[in-house]
């Protein structure tokens, strides 16, 4: 049976950036405000993955127990790469997944960042053969993957996996005509092949919601009763196809913000999108970093170092011009926030370029950290708050 998605609410509740979700202290009372004051606001769907730090359970506590479980959607996803030896380790994260929700089913399974390198692992182990056997067990009503990819990467995955039901894809306007990025032709592919679109990564890890006074000015204008933050849900939203689109939330002031952008719902209008390009070429010229904060970069370093925290700092200094400033974001999120070491330890492996699903020359950033910010406020970067 197919998705029915006229049930499945537009503004999805993405549960990757939970407080505390690394050390294991996310406030199970906060976030169940957050999903009351969502499911409350007309909102159903929740999406969720076995490599979340701590997502599944906390969700389970939030959401799982203290609702009916025909009140609202779940999707969770299993992944190959860096955690995989053998297939039996897909069941192993089902199970556990499961287990960690609360759950009998999923609404929906998926495979999780395909594209890239990281399809192999999933062909390595058969992942699709287990996807279908999933959904003929009962424990998963729908299946389908996710990708950061290319066009063509797309047009495989669509070929490889005839059963699929759903996808999911990256889509913010900041990358939909980005050449590194070609999410307009992946939409496009998705949309004309007849696939329900969950959108990802709307707001890209929050850049969109703290763009430049540049950037301000024309939003401003164009979306007096936005945020910055809703003005990019709405792009991403307004895509063709798309029968969701997922917004990191990790405040009750977030979630408010976000139902209220949604509780009537329209796509974009001509001059709303007029802006949007504005906007576009404005970000596309000032070099923002397109780092998400899905530290997949991270779990591979060697050394340990706060790779999406530099990345902030940097775009900082990209979108503010302030070097103190970035510099001491540079310290303060990264070693005393985050506890991690710095991009000065780096030893230059790549192993964080090769993980990246943005493609970003993590490297080139550290460089270009050491040269453009840390000079100008070491001092600053070596002290405690």
């Amino acid at each position: 049976m197919a998705i029915d998605t006229s049930k499945i609410s537009k503004l999805g509740f993405g549960c990757m950036r939970f407080i505390g979700r690394e050390d294991d202290a996310i406030d199970i009372d906060k976030l169940s405000e957050m999903v009351d004051y969502y499911l409350e606001s007309g909102g159903n769907y929740f999406d969720t993955a076995w490599a979340y730090p701590n997502s599944e359970a906390a969700l389970g506590k939030a959401l799982c127990a203290r609702h009916p479980r025909d009140s609202y959607y779940i999707t969770s996803k299993c992944v190959a790469w860096n955690h995989c030896t053998c297939t039996e380790d897909l069941e192993k994260q089902l199970q556990e997944t499961l287990e960690n929700l609360g759950v009998d089913y999923l609404d929906m399974y998926l495979m999780h960042n395909l594209g890239g390198r990281r399809t192999a692992a999933f062909e390595k182990y058969n992942a699709w053969e287990f996807m279908k056997s999933v959904k003929e067990r009962g424990l998963a009503k729908h299946i389908g993957f996710s990708a950061h990819c290319t066009p063509e990467e797309l047009k495989q995955f669509i070929a490889d996996y005839p059963d699929a039901e759903v996808i999911q894809l990256q889509i913010n306007y900041l990358d939909w005509d980005n050449p590194s990025f070609r999410e307009r032709e992946c939409v496009e592919i998705a949309h004309e092949a007849g696939f329900p679109i969950i959108a990802m990564e709307p707001v890209k890890g929050g850049i969109l919601a703290d763009p430049s006074q540049a950037v301000r000015d024309v939003l401003d204008a164009a979306f007096p009763n936005d945020s910055y933050a809703t003005a990019a849900l709405r792009f991403a939203a307004s895509a063709p196809g798309v029968m969701c689109a997922l917004s990191g939330m990790n405040t009750i002031e977030m979630v408010k913000d976000n139902c209220r952008a949604f509780a009537d719902f329209k796509p974009l209008s001509d001059d709303e999108r007029a802006a949007i390009v504005q906007a576009q070429k404005i970000m596309s010229e000032s070099g923002t970093v397109p780092c998400t904060g899905c530290d997949y970069c991270a779990k591979v370093c060697p050394q340990g170092i706060g790779i999406s925290g530099a990345m902030t700092a940097l775009n900082y200094y990209i979108n503010f011009g302030d070097a103190k400033k970035a510099c001491y974001q540079l310290g303060f999120v990264v070693r005393f926030n985050m506890g991690k070491a710095m991009p000065s330890e780096c030893i230059q492996c790549g192993a964080c370029e090769e993980a990246c699903p943005q493609n970003i020359p993590i490297l080139e950033c550290f460089d270009r950290i050491a040269e453009e910010i840390v000079p100008y406020g070491e001092r600053v970067v070596l002290m405690k708050p």
